[in-house]
């Protein structure tokens, strides 16, 4: 009994003693700046923007008003916009202290967002190095390229009065139902700069119009002169897709949708999306008999080559896809029309690939397949002699593919619907 006593007492003692330690720092969240997202862009005279949005937890709780810009009254609005100017992000953050009556909170952040203009005329290393740095900053943050002016995507009110905090990174998960854009996170981007060999990339984002509420606008669904001049930004989206592509330290230029899944193809990350072929080589233009495939699965694997003094690629991709909808009446049950068939979902592949590939060598020059990386590996000692030539060694180099498509199913039919004359 007295034992058992002592181990109480000891117990008590520990968790008094841990309480007192771990908590001496402890600071309430009602006064905490949490934020959500933070951008970075281009200021006068060579110095630099810092935006960050603040979370107002309550907002977002439902304990606000409907009304006002994007249907949250002003007092309930779930985030703010702060912006700060400096020569350092960390010199801009002491500089958002002087707006804010709490202490900015960043280990929620889960979006870094950079102009088009900044990373087009400052280092990469200069701007990552802050987040590198920092302990609040988790390696699972986006990082994303801006084509739209920053404030915009950040202040754009939705509908579903969800912010850019959380409307952002939403989007961004579902990357896969689409595969028009890399996942970059932050711990990706900061590995692949070190890199050897390889060139970084990121997403884009931007905003535009949204179709539907613009013809609804044309078919006279809505005078556009008698709106609250607070609704201006209704008919907007924020959309993310393409990629940013940057030789050495600076940005060089875009990739588009479909030159960023043949990146995708490259590096083994189509994790889905559909692919629309047409069914049959033989199809002349303007025909649209076209089936429509949904991506199921992507491995690939580089192979440098170094024979007689020749350095060339060989990519090997393989893919597997499901059939989800057939716009010509062909009996998918025929094995000779499914291995033509595997032939122009090849070809669509090799299509995409090559126009990243066209992009990424002879306009933009930059390595963001990482064909220098597997020289590296594989040739350590050529490398060292590659390495100052790269850029125009890599510019003209031969690349091979070796696409292996398969079909593993055809849907609930084999056989299209017969209509009876």
């Amino acid at each position: 009994m007295g034992l058992n006593f002592k181990k109480k007492v000891l117990l008590l003692l520990i968790s008094w003693f841990l309480i007192q330690t771990g908590c001496w720092d402890h600071i309430e969240a009602e006064r905490l700046g949490i934020i959500g997202i933070i951008a970075l862009d281009q200021a006068p005279e060579g110095r630099l923007r810092v935006t960050v949005q603040i979370i107002n937890p309550k907002a977002l709780a439902g304990g606000g008003q409907t009304g006002g810009a994007g249907g949250v009254s002003g007092a309930a609005r779930p985030y703010r916009n702060v912006s700060a100017e400096g020569n350092t992000i960390i010199e801009c953050i002491r500089l958002l202290s002087l707006h804010a009556p709490y202490r900015l909170f960043f280990a929620h952040n889960q979006t870094i967002l950079i102009s088009e203009e900044l990373a087009r005329n400052r280092d990469i290393e200069t701007i990552v190095d802050f987040f590198d740095r920092n302990q609040q900053f988790r390696r699972n943050n986006y990082v994303l390229v801006s084509r739209s002016d920053i404030s915009s995507v950040m202040g754009l009110p939705g509908e579903t009065q969800v912010p850019a905090t959380q409307r952002i990174p939403s989007i961004l998960r579902q990357q896969y139902v689409s595969s028009f854009y890399p996942n970059v996170k932050l711990g990706d981007f900061l590995e692949n700069l070190e890199c050897d060999g390889r060139d970084v990339y990121a997403m884009g984002i931007q905003i535009e119009p949204n179709e539907a509420e613009v013809r609804e606008q044309l078919a006279g669904g809505s005078d556009s002169d008698s709106e609250d001049p607070r609704t201006k930004t209704i008919g907007k989206l924020v959309k993310v897709g393409g990629t940013a592509v940057f030789r050495g330290n600076r940005m060089a230029g875009w990739l588009n949708e479909r030159e960023s899944r043949g990146l995708l193809w490259v590096n083994g990350q189509v994790k889905g999306g559909i692919i629309t072929v047409p069914c049959s080589l033989e199809q002349t233009p303007g025909q649209n008999k076209t089936i429509a495939m949904e991506i199921h699965h992507n491995k690939s694997r580089i192979q440098p080559e170094f024979i007689d003094g020749k350095l060339s690629i060989i990519v090997k991709i393989d893919a597997v896809v499901t059939i989800q909808e057939v716009l010509c009446m062909e009996d998918l049950g025929k094995p000779a029309f499914i291995e033509s068939l595997k032939e122009v979902l090849a070809g669509a592949i090799q299509a995409e690939v090559e126009a990243a590939l066209a992009k990424a060598q002879h306009e933009y020059q930059s390595d963001i397949f990482g064909f220098g990386l597997a020289v590296h590996r594989k040739y350590p000692a050529i490398w060292k002699e590659l390495k100052p030539d790269w850029t125009e060694i890599y510019s003209n180099l031969p690349v091979y593919l070796e696409i292996d498509a398969r079909i593993s199913r055809s849907g609930l039919i084999t056989k299209p619907v017969e209509v009876n004359p």
